[in-house]
């Protein structure tokens, strides 16, 4: 029986509790990065400095990932994920043209791997300095 069944059933007396967490600290920004980062509307960014992982949510989430139909299978029911959720838990935008690295880019440009691992071609677009 998963541990949802206790607090569906309002008996969370019986769960065990999750011991393992860990905490994640990223590097803070450089302040010259700052006004690029908001130029690209990734403010947001700045706030995900740390991130309290616990392994034993994640184990259980993973267990309950069905990549066939990209959804968790919970006992009360399924649940999707889409970008527009990532969007509004992180504040990040998910229109607008897309940011690439041109320092790592394929010998080939972006295009040949977009195809092959989309199934379509980018449209042309300018590159942005900065």
């Amino acid at each position: 029986q998963h541990r949802s069944r206790s607090i569906w059933n309002n008996n969370p007396e019986s769960l065990i509790p999750i011991s393992h967490r860990g905490t994640c600290r990223l590097p803070r920004w450089h302040p010259r990065l700052h006004p690029y980062l908001e130029r690209a509307g990734l403010h947001n960014l700045r706030h995900f400095m740390r991130l309290d992982i616990d392994n034993d949510l994640l184990t259980a989430m993973a267990e309950r990932w069905r990549p066939e139909l990209h959804t968790f299978h919970f006992p009360e029911g399924e649940m999707t994920i889409t970008l527009k959720d990532v969007a509004i838990l992180t504040g990040l935008p998910i229109t607008g043209d897309a940011i690439i690295d041109n320092s790592r880019k394929p010998e080939d440009g972006w295009g040949p791997l977009i195809q092959e691992r989309l199934g379509f071609n980018m449209p042309t677009t300018t590159p942005v300095e900065g």
